[in-house]
């Protein structure tokens, strides 16, 4: 081993003391440095782990949109809060439910802009969940604080001059359904309609404060509409481009009279083209109306909701008490139609990126297989401990021979009995025994016989039985099953002649 290897050696955990180790070993290698290092690098790594796979469980919606967790005037939190107060159960939920649930519950859905995801939750033939769908119809974005202006993050300002989305983009949102169109300046005593006037409590009048009713056109579909929104686009072009050739004093020409001709003459070439019938319209039932105009309609043969204003849901509702009143009894009158479990209510917060989260890092810290997951940390931290325990100096090589007297001595017993050869050197161990005795007592340097008398005079003395003679004949004659017992015996007896003091008989054998 070289004196690199050594040093390294020495300044392993478990080894040597603090105390003697030297330099910065003293204190990176210290055990219980060691240890603090390896379980903090395992508690962050664990940790990144888990976050990682709830990171979308965690995520939060933008706030002040159209959202089940928003205060601002277009969120939906007071209806929730107000469905609380009045007995009803309205979590959150994210993504599937059980079948078993999609029968017995209602999932609201309220989209913060129009998008053409929500078609797939409004037409599914193989679904038959019960769903009430809030359009959206305002065009709102969290709210920043200007000069001289106190502004909260969950406060919503408008994007445009008067807030509402452009009717054109609902033909993203609802793709094979009927106009969603607006009535501006509506009056104050609103006359709401239910097909069943006998379930609801609610006053004849409701004065709401709703700027712009929207409703359903139950007999355009959005292609035609969208023709009729472009020339709409094109007669205002038109006004403002004659307003501004007046000003310039200039005779205006519509660009329509112009190119007429050109169009004329390719007419009568081109082919009659064939129109492709469209298809249908979905059929509805009209559940509510506001002043005549249709707002909350049910598809038929199927249990999909659709409620074309907001404002009768959202935080601008409960800024009266008829207000709130009408919010519960739409949420009712859908939960009646519907056969749903009453005062029960899900918010389903897909439509605002929060989906439900499934990937193997969930899977192995959630139940059931949560307990799966602790018995393989567990075995795999008493594998590590194991290994840590087993980590140290490296091991020297044991040479193919033995080295010293000692060495020597092990080596030629090993091979005396490999060869059973041992209970052949009783005689010499006994007188190997014997010297020991005469060096420890210090009669070393004597005459044999001067010897022999003083071990056979203190083996009378301290009543020594049996004595030497009679163990080394009996080791002598020894066969190899007894030969353990009277080497034990002279171990015994050489104990007995070098002490200095006894206090009981000494028993052999």
């Amino acid at each position: 081993m070289n004196t690199r290897d050594t040093f390294f050696s020495k300044s392993l955990s478990g080894r040597q003391s603090g105390l003697k180790r030297t330099g910065i070993s003293r204190v990176i290698f210290k055990p219980t440095t060691l240890i603090a290092l390896l379980a903090i690098a395992l508690f962050s790594f664990g940790a990144l782990l888990v976050l990682s796979g709830f990171a979308k469980d965690f995520r939060k919606t933008t706030p002040a949109q159209a959202t089940p967790r928003s205060v601002s005037a277009v969120g939906f939190k007071p209806l929730r809060d107000y469905m609380k107060a009045n007995g009803f159960s309205a979590p959150e939920s994210r993504g599937n439910r059980p079948y078993y649930e999609k029968h017995n519950l209602l999932v609201i859905l309220t989209p913060a802009h129009p998008r053409s995801r929500l078609n797939r939750d409004v037409k599914d033939p193989t679904d038959n969940e019960i769903r009430l769908i809030i359009l959206p119809k305002w065009s709102v974005a969290q709210m920043r604080a200007q000069k001289g202006e106190e502004a909260r993050k969950d406060w919503a300002r408008k994007t445009s001059e008067n807030g509402l989305y452009r009717l054109s983009r609902y033909d993203y949102l609802l793709k094979d359904m009927p106009v969603v169109k607006r009535v501006e300046n509506i009056s104050q005593n609103i006359n709401i309609d239910f097909h069943d006037i006998k379930n609801r409590n609610l006053p004849d009048t409701s004065k709401l404060d709703i700027d712009s009713l929207q409703y359903f056109d139950l007999e355009t579909r959005w292609p035609d509409y969208r023709e009729v929104l472009r020339e709409l686009r094109e007669i205002q072009k038109e006004a403002e481009r004659k307003k501004q050739a007046e000003e310039r004093g200039e005779t205006y020409e519509p660009p329509k009279e112009k190119k007429s001709k050109k169009k004329d003459n390719k007419k009568d070439n081109k082919e009659e083209e064939i129109e492709k019938e469209p298809d249908p319209l979905p059929e509805y039932d009209v559940i509510m109306r506001i002043d005549g105009h249709p707002v909350l309609i049910r598809l038929k043969d199927s249990r999909t909701f659709l409620i074309s204003e907001p404002d009768l849901l959202n935080t601008m509702a409960f800024q009266t008490q008829t207000g709130a009143r009408l919010a519960l009894g739409v949420i009712d009158e859908v939960l009646i139609e519907s056969e749903a479990e009453f005062f029960h209510a899900d918010f389903d917060v897909t439509l605002h990126g929060i989906e439900e989260n499934r990937n193997i890092i969930k899977l192995m810290v959630t139940p059931p297989f949560l307990a799966a997951t602790l018995c393989l940390l567990l075995a795999g931290g008493l594998i590590g401990w194991q290994g840590f325990n087993r980590f140290g100096d490296p091991v020297g090589e044991r040479p193919d021979y033995a080295q010293g007297p000692v060495s020597l001595a092990e080596t030629a017993a090993e091979f005396m009995e490999v060869a059973n050869r041992t209970q052949h050197t009783g005689a010499a161990y006994a007188d190997l025994v014997r010297r020991q005795v005469i060096e420890q007592l210090g009669f070393k340097g004597r005459s044999e016989s001067a010897v022999e008398t003083l071990l056979g005079n203190r083996e009378k003395r301290l009543e020594i039985s049996p004595n030497f003679a009679a163990l080394k004949q009996s080791i002598s004659n020894a066969n190899p099953q007894s030969y353990g017992a009277y080497t034990r015996a002279l171990t015994v007896w050489r104990n007995s002649m070098i002490k200095t003091e006894t206090t009981q008989k000494d028993s052999i054998l």
